[in-house]
């Protein structure tokens, strides 16, 4: 389905999409996963999985670097990345393609953040350039999924905490305008907000039962309720509140705060909503968990019990022990059941290779019906069908979906029908060679 729907458009309505990010063109940014790759591997799963673990890969890096900007501090920075290289509660991140829009979502959103964050840290006056790179890469997050509509917040939070007297908000302006555009094209008639699955429902009962999960995914527990994550974004508040009134102030803490509560919102609402839609907002509750992690361990190297011990060997052993925690609880969790994924791929490879043997090329302009098929989910075969052929001049039916008359199904130039695990021919009589 994927495959499809960035493959059936002319490739120069693909590329419009690109810039016209408001259209009724479902996560276009795709196309740079799905396109080339098709071209060269089909229906090869390989080197798609290589490409996929490659920009995973490539978004551990970009999250370091940005870690590593917001945080000041290396060692912050490589732990908050080791979940984001890897986490057994977003493990269809790695094992499963359709999720490759919150990989290319959540990677131009860290390339943003991070763009705008060292511009701003370097004090460089902003013009026309920095405002594209900048719009650019916001842009392109926003083509990949809906995810990335909480930026403008982030970076808000970004001037507000951070810059404070200094604070420019043109960019927040900007890229707020893009995204009100972004939101008014996108829930009009015709887009996904037309499938139940994609309408929100907003109710106390959905927003507490989904953070709910959403926290008990990301740290590997059932200990959160409602009121326990309250309690905890309350006791972040306090410190994120406190740590701003020091001499010294410091805003990181109150800035992670409005990631973890702001990120989740565009899904909060949505139905069955989590696992690896939360790549950008376990990004927010990595560095959170490591910045506490390390006043922890730094609490703890105080200790008289540890008098005498170099302060950065008990530190760096406190660490590397919740470092060893997390491998194992991931270990535990393993990968996710896909036991669904395995069933639905060995069927849809089972559909290719009976195309590949009945070896029918249908003339161009063919209408062709399926009077029978192997899934219960119609579109399977048609976007096999019409992937395999790649001829978008055909005309293919379904007979389980359009129920033609007689007269109509005899005016079809191909018939197909599916008996005993294989496609039998029913018209042409013999199969042109």
């Amino acid at each position: 389905m994927n495959i499809y729907r960035v493959w059936d458009p002319p490739l120069w309505k693909v590329g419009l999409a690109q810039l016209m990010f408001w259209s009724d063109f479902i996560r276009p940014m795709s196309a740079i996963y799905y396109l080339p790759l098709f071209k060269v591997a089909g229906f090869n799963p390989i080197p798609y999985n290589v490409v996929r673990l490659l920009l995973l890969l490539a978004n551990t890096a970009i999250f370091y670097y940005l870690a590593r900007s917001l945080s000041r501090s290396r060692w912050v920075a490589t732990l908050a990345a080791v979940p984001i290289a890897y986490h057994a509660g977003l493990a269809y991140l790695a094992y499963s393609g359709s999720f490759i829009y919150d990989i290319l979502c959540g990677g131009f959103y860290f390339a943003a953040l991070l763009y705008y964050v060292r511009l701003r840290r370097s004090e460089t006056p902003l013009r026309i350039p920095h405002f594209c790179v900048f719009l650019g890469l916001y842009i392109c997050a926003l083509n990949s999924k809906e995810m990335a509509v909480t930026f403008p917040v982030v970076v808000l939070a970004y001037e507000l905490l951070f810059k404070g007297r200094n604070a420019r908000f043109g960019p927040v302006l900007i890229a707020a305008a893009v995204t009100a555009i972004f939101i008014l094209g996108k829930t009009g008639h015709g887009s996904l907000t037309d499938m139940e699955a994609y309408r929100p429902v907003f109710t106390w009962a959905r927003f507490a039962e989904s953070n709910t999960r959403y926290l008990n995914t990301i740290f590997y527990t059932d200990w959160f309720t409602m009121q326990r994550v309250l309690l905890v974004w309350a006791v972040v508040l306090f410190a994120g509140v406190r740590q701003l009134r020091l001499s010294r102030p410091d805003p990181r803490w109150l800035f992670l705060w409005v990631w973890v509560v702001v990120t989740p919102l565009p899904i909060t609402f949505l139905p069955d909503r989590g696992g690896a839609m939360l790549y950008i907002v376990l990004a927010g509750w990595a560095m959170l968990a490591v910045l506490s992690l390390r006043g922890l361990a730094r609490r703890i190297a105080r200790d008289i019990v540890f008098k005498g011990i170099p302060r950065k060997a008990t530190m760096l052993v406190a660490l590397a022990g919740c470092v060893a925690a997390y491998v194992h609880e991931t270990q535990r969790k393993d990968r996710p059941s896909m036991s669904y994924e395995l069933a639905n791929g060995q069927d849809t490879r089972q559909l290719v290779d009976e195309f590949k043997r009945i070896n029918i090329r249908p003339a161009a302009g063919s209408r062709i019906l399926f009077l029978n098929h192997p899934f219960p989910n119609n579109w399977v075969t048609f976007f096999v069908a019409t992937l395999v052929w790649q001829d978008r001049s055909l005309d293919i039916q379904l007979q389980k979906q359009v129920h033609l008359s007689p007269k109509e199904i005899e005016g079809m130039d191909y018939i197909f029908d599916f008996v005993d695990d294989h496609f039998i021919v029913r018209k042409p009589l013999s199969p042109p060679l």
